[in-house]
């Protein structure tokens, strides 16, 4: 009974948090509404996906550095970003997670991202990796586990929008995330995805 309570109070979170970038709280500094989407590539061969809003109200902040060169101008960013998705693994049929995510981003004047992340979140792990027949869906949806499922790493990427093509970034981030943190902490993973500002 705690796990789904804690389950429905962070959806409801993540809810309230989507809700207000739409009302112009938790837009970015240069006026958008960023939204991300991620193919999530858990223990790299499984497959999944992950997406949430971001916000930058904690720390934004452009440098302008001369140099021979001419002006270079890097936006350095601390994201806030609350997320929900799935992800499959041998140990389960899928599972749903929810977490919240604090990114440190740095876009350099050639358009090139570096970012390092961390965050904690929660899982729900449905089933035991056996096949399954649709009358057997209700009973595995009801046969659920929840876990501690934090995740950290790096990522690069490239951004469209300090080129002004589009509104859009592209990252591919390497990362260690783990359902299962009593067996092993590290449980390599990677995603790549896009960051839309709407």
């Amino acid at each position: 009974m705690i796990r789904h309570t804690l389950i429905v109070i962070l959806s409801l979170f993540v809810f309230q948090l989507a809700s207000a970038q739409s009302s112009g709280f938790g837009k970015d500094y240069k006026g958008g509404k960023p939204f991300r989407i991620y193919y999530f590539a858990y223990e790299f061969i499984h497959p999944g996906v992950m997406m949430g809003p971001e916000y930058d109200f904690i720390y934004a902040k452009t440098d302008k550095i001369s140099c021979e060169t001419g002006v270079k101008y890097i936006d350095k960013q601390v994201l806030f970003a609350p997320q929900f998705g799935f992800v499959t693994d041998t140990l389960s049929n899928f599972s749903i997670f929810v977490n919240l995510e604090v990114d440190y981003r740095v876009i350099y004047d050639n358009a090139f991202i570096f970012e390092m992340f961390l965050s904690p979140g929660y899982a729900l792990k449905f089933g035991d990796g056996s096949k399954i027949n649709d009358s057997e869906l209700d009973e595995l949806l009801t046969d659920n586990r929840s876990r501690f499922m934090p995740q950290v790493g790096i990522g690069a990427g490239y951004s469209l929008h300090k080129k002004d093509i589009t509104n859009m970034l592209i990252s591919l981030r390497v990362l260690s995330a783990s359902t299962e943190i009593r067996q092993s902490f590290f449980k390599p993973a990677f995603q790549l995805g896009i960051s839309y500002n709407l």
